[in-house]
């Protein structure tokens, strides 16, 4: 893969990040939940998309999704920028993308279990999708 691909991979990861923030953010009651830097479409306008963090497909280790996705997402884009700067295998990010799809999987039966459309959910785990399909490609 080209180095600019690993470059726009870390900036997708970054933007991953953004949104796990914001959606723990409005979970803690720390941000509300219409912010300028959050596009309309993704804003959470609803206690059902916050609500699913109390359930057992909202967490992993005890730990919020989204918590351990603001860490996971900041480290994926520092791992995907060392790739491109040549001081890591780009096989290493490629095993995390992996594991980021099997997790995002579960986590989106989740959601359809507990009938819920949570527009930031998806949009995150899209953009792990497709991270991880341009580092196969």
């Amino acid at each position: 893969m080209d180095n600019f691909l690993y470059f726009f991979c870390a900036l997708l990861a970054i933007i991953g990040g953004a949104f796990s923030f914001y959606f723990y953010g409005v979970y803690k009651n720390w941000i509300r939940p219409h912010q300028i830097w959050i596009p309309t479409f993704c804003e959470l306008n609803s206690n059902q998309c916050v609500s699913i963090v109390d359930t057992k497909y909202g967490r992993l280790l005890g730990l919020p999704n989204a918590l351990i996705g603001i860490f996971l997402f900041l480290s994926y884009a520092i791992i995907l920028i060392c790739v491109a700067l040549k001081y890591i295998d780009p096989i290493f990010p490629l095993y995390i993308g992996g594991f980021t799809i099997i997790i995002g999987l579960y986590l989106v039966y989740g959601l359809y279990r507990l009938r819920v459309v949570c527009k930031v959910c998806l949009l995150v785990h899209l953009l792990n999708a497709i991270i991880f399909t341009m580092q196969v490609i």
